[in-house]
């Protein structure tokens, strides 16, 4: 009988989570981190760090800026011995200098680059007004996420291309999403892990990011800056 009760109480209690809606989730989601008025109260916010480049036995570490402001604007440094390489977008197009690979002149980068940086550089994430950005968000039910089940968001950006986003079941906090987009003609996917959350200026903000074998660790972030909008923007040869 004691059985019987436990599996019960189990299966209601899954049920119960299984009955959350995509928008309740949402909400969740953005009452977690801070509230919208304190998402909406950051212009821009800048972190500073250490990255790890893992690829088999081979590693590297260097310092790492990364820069966002409104409207979906990034810049992203990283400096490994002496020389930076620089990835930007200015809310329409998407550059590149990349002197790890025996570039140092600036380059514009392809419209699936570009689709890419735009969804990277909104502050809001995919989530915050979703519907406005012509989302659709479906709620997928619970899936593992290295021991966690976690909540499965499907959000579709448009007709090719979708970000899954996975939900902590405690703290409603983002901790997984996975990229399926259309790149040069395939379905191309990148996972992101997210964690150590930290609140700035009333929004929790994560300080490690982990993606294609390379993990982020930001030790500092400082928002509403002054900043410069031209670095931002591919550069002009004066």
């Amino acid at each position: 009988m004691k059985q019987l009760l436990v599996g019960a109480l189990a299966c209601a209690l899954s049920s119960s989570l299984f009955a959350l809606s995509a928008d309740e989730l949402i909400k969740k989601n953005i009452e977690a981190r801070g509230g919208l008025e304190a998402a909406k109260s950051i212009q821009n916010i800048t972190r500073t760090g250490t990255a790890m480049f893992q690829a088999g036995d081979f590693s590297i570490e260097f310092a790492v800026t990364s820069k966002l402001a409104r409207p979906n604007k990034m810049r992203t440094e990283a400096v490994f011995q002496g020389m930076t390489q620089v990835s930007a977008f200015d809310g329409k197009d998407s550059w590149a200098i990349s002197p790890f690979q025996g570039r140092v002149d600036p380059q514009r980068n392809s419209a699936d680059d570009a689709k890419l940086m735009k969804v990277a550089a909104d502050m809001d994430g995919v989530l915050i007004d979703a519907a406005a950005k012509g989302y659709q968000v479906d709620y997928l039910g619970l899936e593992d996420v290295d021991g966690t089940n976690a909540h499965k968001l499907r959000v579709k950006l448009n007709d090719t291309d979708t970000r899954f986003v996975f939900l902590d079941p405690d703290h409603f906090l983002e901790i997984r999403f996975e990229d399926r987009v259309q790149m040069r003609g395939a379905e191309t996917v990148m996972r992101t892990d997210l964690g150590d959350y930290e609140k700035v200026n009333g929004w929790y903000v994560p300080f490690f990011v982990e993606q294609d074998g390379q993990k982020i660790s930001f030790d500092k972030a400082e928002v509403n800056q002054t900043l410069d909008d031209t670095q931002f923007s591919f550069p002009v040869k004066k």
